[in-house]
């Protein structure tokens, strides 16, 4: 029986929606539809369009980890939202850059932006 256990701890901060990846690894595409039901759930519950995802605890992802991601952003970019993603480091910093999934040199052509921790996503978000 797959684990059921949530992946995602959701907290609020003014209107801004903190959700923090809680699994060490996102692989496989199990996972990748429980991170994906989860994100939409928590946005959808929350009705917040300003987003922060924290990927401090992860220390490894697949590609197929994009797709949860690329159609949060999307559904919040609909909604005139935004998402920005923290705590990448690592190995998950290397996948995102390597891909172009973010920018090392900050330019505005990567999906994703990027904030060091929780807390400089905060104050993106709210600038």
């Amino acid at each position: 029986m797959p684990d059921q256990t949530p992946i995602l701890e959701c907290n609020r901060e003014d209107d801004i929606l903190i959700l923090t990846v809680t699994t060490r690894q996102i692989e496989g595409e199990d996972t990748a539809i429980r991170l994906k039901d989860e994100l939409t759930k928590a946005v959808d519950e929350s009705g917040l369009v300003k987003v922060v995802l924290d990927l401090k605890a992860t220390r490894y992802l697949s590609s197929i980890a994009f797709w949860p991601l690329l159609t949060l952003r999307k559904n919040l970019a609909q909604r005139q939202g935004r998402l920005v993603l923290c705590g990448l480091t690592g190995a998950v910093e290397d996948v995102f850059t390597s891909t172009k999934m973010i920018s090392s040199s900050g330019s505005a052509d990567a999906p994703f932006e990027v904030a060091v921790d929780r807390e400089a996503a905060v104050e993106k978000l709210q600038a």
